[in-house]
């Protein structure tokens, strides 16, 4: 769902944004990138963060199974007593 989405990751010395693929983040147990400012190596654990992407997915399915049940009450065909004149 996520997959082809980027994050920004700030650079521990710099603080420049990297932009990392979610993909890389759910093959691998760590990612590992060159900051595109300072050059310098840097090492990310990816369970924290496949741990709040999950999170993240379960709230997402939740507000998808409420807009449809919402969507389901409003759908009944109004009444002639619902209108005020």
């Amino acid at each position: 769902m996520f997959e082809d989405e980027t994050i920004d990751v700030e650079c521990p010395k710099c603080g420049h944004q990297n932009s990392i693929l979610v993909r890389e983040f759910e093959e691998i147990s760590e990612t590992h990138f060159i900051c595109e400012d300072c050059k310098v190596a840097v090492r990310i654990e990816a369970s924290e963060f496949r741990e709040r992407l999950e999170q993240v997915r379960k709230e997402l399915e939740e507000l998808q199974r409420e807009a449809v049940q919402e969507g389901k009450r409003r759908s009944k065909r109004p009444r002639k007593d619902d209108f005020q004149i």
